[in-house]
C-alpha cells in the first residue's frame, strides 16, 4: 500500500490523521449534539477504542504562534471524518462533522477531498461507503467524492444492516 499523506493545511486550519491530536471531549460534544443526529456519545474509554480502530482526519484550527504551531500544543478541533478501514481494500465513511460556528466556509468540502485524496491513493480499495442523509447531502457527497447510489439490487448486491444497542435508530 502506497503510504498516505498525512497532514494537510489550508489558511489556518490543519487536517491530520494523527490520533495523538485527537480532543476527546470535543468529539463528545459533537456526538452529543443535534447536528449529528446519527450518533450518541460514549464513555471517554469507548470512545477512545472506537477512535483508535479507524483513521481520523481531525479538523483544526492553527495556533497564530509559530512556536505554538511547532508543538502543537494550542490546536483547536473543529471537525472530524472517520474511516474503519483496513487501509487497503474497504473503507466506510462515518462521523463527518465540522462543528457548526465553522461550517459554510469550505471546511467540509476541504476535509471531504483530503479524505477521497487518501482513498484514491490505496490502490486495492475495492469499496468505499457511507450513510447519509437528504438530497443536498447525497448531491454533496456525490460531487466531491464521486460517490454514486447503490440501488436495491444493483449489480446483484444487496447492503444489509443490524441496528446495534448504540444505535439511535434501533426499535424500542
Amino acid at each position: 500500500m502506497a503510504a498516505s499523506k498525512s497532514e494537510w493545511y489550508k489558511d489556518q486550519f490543519l487536517i491530520s490523521t494523527s490520533q495523538d491530536l485527537l480532543q476527546i471531549d470535543v468529539i463528545t460534544k459533537a456526538f452529543n449534539s443535534d447536528y449529528m443526529y446519527w450518533t450518541k456519545g460514549m464513555p471517554e474509554d469507548k470512545m477512545k477504542k472506537m477512535l483508535s480502530k479507524s483513521l481520523c482526519f481531525g479538523v483544526y484550527i492553527l495556533p497564530e504562534s509559530s512556536s505554538d504551531i511547532a508543538g502543537r500544543s494550542s490546536l483547536t478541533q473543529i471537525g472530524l471524518g472517520r474511516l474503519v478501514t483496513d487501509e487497503s481494500s474497504f473503507a466506510y465513511l462515518t462521523d463527518v462533522f465540522i462543528i457548526p460556528e465553522h461550517q459554510a466556509n469550505g471546511l467540509g468540502r476541504w476535509l471531504l477531498e483530503c479524505i477521497n485524496e487518501t482513498l484514491d491513493s490505496w490502490p486495492d480499495l475495492r469499496r468505499a461507503m457511507l450513510f447519509t442523509k437528504g438530497e443536498p447531502c447525497i448531491r454533496f457527497y456525490k460531487k466531491i467524492m464521486e460517490m454514486g447510489i447503490l440501488e436495491p439490487g444493483a449489480n446483484g448486491l444487496t447492503i444489509m444492516y443490524k441496528d446495534g444497542h448504540g444505535s439511535p435508530y434501533k426499535a424500542v
